[in-house]
Formats: C-alpha cells, sequence, structure tokens
C-alpha cells in the first residue's frame, strides 16, 4: 500500500507539472482559440464545480473562457471541493447545491449547463440526476465514471488525502466508493453527458473516466459521448483543447445531436496534430 502511494504521488507531481505547460499553452493560444470557438448567445448559464481539494478559483481560467465566448458562467458556490464524509454528507451537498442550480436556472430563465472536473464532475451529475427540470446538460473532465469493486483503480494518495480531509479510515471510504459506483455509474436519464478524458492522467485512470459501453447508448436517446483526449488531469480545465471541445459541446443542438469532431477546427498541419491529441471518440454516434 504505501509502495503504491508513493507511485501514485509521484504519478499526481508529474501531472501537476504538465498542468503548468497546458496554461502556458492557453495564455498563447486563446486568441486564436476563442477566434475558431462555437459562441454562446451571452445569455446561457454555465455552472463550472472544482475537483477534490480544489478551490472555486482552479475553475476561473474556464470561466474567463466562457464568459468571453458569449456564456454566463460561474462557480458552483460552495467553496472548496473538500469532498464526502458519507452518504448524508453527500445528500447535504447535493441539497445546497441543487438550490443554487435551481437559483441560477431561475435568474437567466434557462437550464443551467454543469461542467465538473474529477470529483465536481460526480457531484453534476448527480445534480443532473435529482434535478433535471434545470440541468440543461453535463460535461466532466477526468470524472469518475465508475469503480471496480476492489477499489484498486482509486488513486491511493488521492485516496489517503481524501481520507485526511474527511477524518474517516482509507478503507471506509473505499467501501464508500463502491456504494456510490452502484447507484451512480449510469448518467441521469433525459440530460445530455459529456464525459472528457485522457488515456495519460496522473489522478483518474481512463478505465473509470469515460462512460462504459453499456450505458453510451440511453433508452429515451438522450446524448451520451466520451471524448479522448491528450491532456493531463489537474490541467483539464487550461488545456486550449479540452476548452476547444468544451466550447464545442456546449453549442450543440440536443434534438440533433452530432459527435464531437476536432477536425472541424484543424487547418493544414493542425490536422496531423490533432490526430494525436484527439486519438479516438469513442460515441456510438461516431460510429
Amino acid at each position: 500500500m504505501h509502495f503504491q502511494t508513493g507511485i501514485d504521488l509521484l504519478r499526481i507531481q508529474g501531472d501537476v507539472m504538465w498542468a503548468g505547460a497546458e496554461f502556458t499553452a492557453k495564455v498563447l493560444s486563446e486568441p486564436y482559440l476563442r477566434s475558431v470557438a462555437p459562441k454562446g448567445d451571452g445569455k446561457t448559464p454555465v455552472m463550472t464545480l472544482p475537483g477534490f481539494t480544489g478551490p472555486e478559483v482552479s475553475m476561473q481560467p474556464l470561466n474567463n473562457f466562457l464568459n468571453k465566448n458569449g456564456y454566463v458562467a460561474q462557480h458552483w458556490g460552495l467553496g472548496v471541493n473538500r469532498g464526502v464524509r458519507n452518504m448524508e454528507h453527500m445528500e447535504t451537498i447535493s441539497a445546497l447545491l441543487g438550490t443554487n442550480v435551481q437559483r441560477m436556472a431561475d435568474k437567466h430563465k434557462r437550464k443551467v449547463s454543469l461542467i465538473g472536473q474529477s470529483l465536481g464532475g460526480v457531484f453534476a451529475r448527480e445534480i443532473a440526476r435529482r434535478y433535471p427540470d434545470v440541468v440543461d446538460r453535463v460535461i466532466t473532465l477526468g470524472s469518475p465514471t465508475h469503480f471496480d469493486e476492489s477499489g484498486r483503480n482509486v488513486n491511493a494518495m488521492v485516496a489517503r488525502v481524501m481520507a485526511m480531509y474527511t477524518g474517516r479510515p482509507v478503507e471506509d471510504l473505499l467501501r464508500e466508493v463502491q456504494e456510490l459506483n452502484f447507484n451512480m455509474s449510469e448518467p441521469p436519464a433525459g440530460v445530455p453527458v459529456v464525459s472528457i478524458f485522457s488515456p495519460y492522467d496522473g489522478v483518474a485512470p481512463e478505465s473509470t473516466t469515460r462512460i462504459p459501453v453499456e450505458f453510451l447508448t440511453a433508452v429515451d436517446g438522450t446524448p451520451r459521448e466520451n471524448i479522448q483526449i491528450v491532456c493531463s488531469h489537474c490541467g483539464m480545465g487550461v488545456n486550449p483543447l479540452v476548452l476547444l471541445a468544451v466550447a464545442d459541446r456546449l453549442a450543440e443542438d440536443k434534438a440533433n445531436w452530432v459527435p464531437f469532431d476536432p477536425m472541424n477546427y484543424a487547418v493544414g498541419p493542425v490536422r496531423l496534430a490533432s490526430r494525436f491529441f484527439y486519438p479516438s471518440r469513442l460515441s456510438p454516434l461516431a460510429a
């Protein structure tokens, strides 16, 4: 266990360093990115939810990008994401967050799109499950969608930090994770869900962050889509390639959903690079 914790700590450190490079890439490419990314109408509300241990300011670069691109983006209003102590705590957070989403929908007289990073995406899907009448769509960034029964695909370092935050033994948290897995694996009904994930994620492995094949096709035809992008875990909220995909999916018509195609934005040599950074698109709609 200690050996695995050490390995996972190194993975997280490497991921954070990569995220710094992605932020630099965002700063340098943002003028071009804003010129090609789909625009909102200036009235569409978007709420962003930070990952575990993440303060609201961690989502500010994404909010700034969206606000400049014609959306009304704001934080989730609950401060630092300190994780979940138990199922009762999950109920409390869901109720508070549901109230904030309802308030935002009432203010703008429109459904709210939710964008959650890591654990924030887990909350976003749960809010969509409970309040589908006020949620337009959910976009998750490196968010776990399911876990195996052993909990082995939970990053050991993250599990220890969460245990420290919640004051509970790691073993108890892993049992809680399994319960969440059984209750929340399937995406919410009636709300489009897009999972953006990386094959090189240093925190949450691809095997847990993509929507399982059996859940990609909704009985009622609600769009569900996986988008694979080469990026870090911690830098998804600033990675230009992720931002482009987010803007594209926010603008997509729910009634005539077409899978994300990065080639729509690639010109000349960039087309070759896009094949590397967007290795595959796993939605059955693409097939």
